[in-house]
């Protein structure tokens, strides 16, 4: 799959975040969206847990979203990123 990557203001849904594995190592990294004219999100995943890359088109109902690795099946928490305020 060939990515064309979003202007950022097509979005209404964006993040570029690392992702840590079981031990907390930041060895995974997610760059996920979602476009104003959609209902799917686009995500690009660096499984934690493996290594291994998956690209797709997938549906979330609600928050956190659990994308998961197309190679251990393994899925990855995106939590909310709290405000200064909720902190």
């Amino acid at each position: 799959m060939v990515t064309q990557y979003p202007n950022i203001s097509e979005t209404n849904y964006f993040t570029n975040r690392a992702l840590q594995n079981d031990s907390g190592e930041k060895t995974g990294k997610i760059l996920m969206w979602r476009l104003k004219t959609g209902e799917k999100f686009h995500y690009i995943l660096k499984c934690p847990y493996c290594g291994e890359t998956t690209e797709r088109d997938e549906q979330f109902e609600k928050r956190p979203y659990r994308p998961w690795c197309g190679k251990c099946g393994k899925k990855v928490m995106v939590e909310k990123i709290k405000s200064k305020k909720e902190k």
